[in-house]
């Protein structure tokens, strides 16, 4: 199987938890990180107002088990926050994979409605971050679902 069918398996997972965490009542949001094809963690969004996002939570748990997570990818629904962001550099993930970019949702959902990619970009070090258009629609149709039944 090539990369990119292993990326959109795991992003597809992250989506499902994306689903579970909505039906749960929480944000929808979900990840999975993910290292030399093994998962280390799986999460879904905190119940508000909680402090982690899914993609913190999946990060802390696997940084806390398995310590500095360099090699792993973390697959999300939606383009990282600035907090989850900063997580993920300190617990030395370098690849991120989403769904959803931060434009085609309101920025209410985050720190600003502005893009932070060019942040990223200033980084230490390179976090490569790769949008995966062919699952948007789908995550962004469980964003849409949740926002109807606010």
């Amino acid at each position: 199987m090539d990369k990119g069918n292993i990326d959109l398996n795991y992003l597809r997972l992250a989506i499902k938890n994306s689903k579970k965490s909505m039906k749960e009542g929480n944000f929808p949001a979900g990840a999975v990180v993910v290292k030399d094809g093994k998962i280390l963690t799986s999460e879904v969004s905190a119940p508000y107002p909680g402090l982690f996002h899914a993609d913190s939570k999946a990060i802390q748990k696997a940084f806390k088990k398995h310590g500095p997570l360099r090699g792993a990818t973390l697959y999300i629904g939606l383009e990282p926050c600035l907090m989850c962001m900063g997580i993920a550099y300190w617990a030395e993930i370098r690849r991120v994979v989403y769904a959803v970019p931060k434009s085609a949702v309101s920025g209410d959902y985050y720190e600003t409605p502005q893009d932070t990619q060019p942040l990223f970009k200033k980084f230490n070090e390179k976090i490569e971050m790769i949008q995966l258009k062919k699952l948007e629609n789908e995550a962004l149709e469980i964003i849409k679902q949740w926002e109807q039944n606010q």
